[in-house]
């Protein structure tokens, strides 16, 4: 454990000199990293030597390259991930925020803004690996206005009006967030369709003008009385029969034990406070109390994830609200 946290340092070390994009590439010689990374050639040295040590690099004769798995890991995207892990590690998810969520203490579920870009690419990735999953609702088929609540650079948002292509959509997220959505809805030409409005997860009202509402990765940033709170702001905002979709992790509905990202993901909720994501019941309970009335359960087995398709009722749901019961459940 104690090398594993070393290995990790120096792996932010060599990505904080920019470091693994550029090996990532190709491979380079003591004399480009000492040059590239503005450092000394005898520290270069050394540096290069340790991390090909504990295998982060392999030596080719004159240069130096990525061990084959972490370039696959730099090409495959996951430099913004180790970059909020990074903030993360130091900010809460440690021995001492750990110990003062135990006690009591919350943590603010925003990132901070100095890594507003990771998490923008991060989110990018995640919506290109789950779009198209929640794109195959027929629900969309009728709607004309969406509400993407916290939705981040946008990426459901511009698959769903790619498809559909009557569609509409609002992606609400804070400021810092919406500059990198901006570039993304340039980029997809759907400037003229989708909106971006700012907008702050635990306090604004949801406005009204749409008829259906989107919750993707939101819930599980959010402790119970959070997530009751912004349901109900979802159900203020929309009128009976308008769907509301929640993607999120969810235990109990992907087959096997939790994948060790799962395990490793649930640290994450522990530290900042919020514990366990709420199970099947518990969260049909909460959407109840919005009322809004679950419609069906789709576990994403590639993503480990879970779709919830769920629609706005008047007064008490017409039906039971419990995922693991009467509603269409679909694998």
């Amino acid at each position: 454990m104690i090398r594993a946290r070393k290995i990790l340092a120096m792996v932010e070390a060599a990505d904080k000199l920019g470091l693994l994009t550029e090996l990532a590439r190709q491979p380079l010689t003591l004399t480009d990293v000492a040059g590239r990374a503005e450092i000394d050639r005898g520290m270069a040295y050394k540096f290069l030597t340790i991390l090909a040590w504990n295998g982060i690099l392999m030596r080719k004769g004159d240069h130096w390259a990525l061990d084959g798995a972490l370039r696959a890991e730099v090409e495959s995207g996951a430099l913004p991930l180790l970059r909020i892990e990074g903030w993360a590690t130091r900010d809460h998810l440690n021995a001492f925020g750990i110990v003062a969520a135990l006690r009591g203490h919350r943590s603010p579920p925003e990132i901070d803004n100095h890594y507003v870009g990771a998490l923008a690419e991060a989110m990018l990735r995640g919506a290109r690996a789950s779009a198209p999953h929640l794109a195959r609702l027929p629900l969309w088929r009728d709607r004309a206005h969406l509400a993407d609540l916290a939705g981040g650079t946008g990426g459901y948002a511009i698959l769903l009006c790619r498809m559909y292509p009557h569609l509409r959509a609002t992606v609400y997220d804070r400021p810092e967030m919406l500059e990198h959505t901006a570039r993304a809805v340039a980029d997809a030409r759907l400037d003229d369709r989708i909106a971006l409005e700012p907008w702050e997860l635990r306090g604004d009202p949801v406005p009204a003008g749409h008829d259906c509402a989107l919750l993707s990765h939101v819930l599980h940033l959010l402790d119970a009385s959070a997530r009751v709170g912004l349901l109900g702001r979802v159900r203020a905002a929309l009128a009976e029969g308008d769907p509301v979709v929640v993607h999120d992790f969810m235990p109990g509905t992907a087959p096997g034990t939790p994948s060790p990202e799962e395990a490793a993901s649930a640290i994450d909720w522990l530290a900042n406070g919020s514990g366990f994501l709420p199970d099947l019941d518990e969260l049909g309970a909460e959407l109840a109390t919005a009322q809004i009335s679950v419609r069906s359960v789709t576990p994403l087995a590639a993503t480990r994830t879970t779709v919830v398709s769920a629609a706005c009722t008047r007064g008490l749901p017409d039906r039971h609200s419990s995922l693991n019961g009467s509603v269409e459940r679909k694998s």
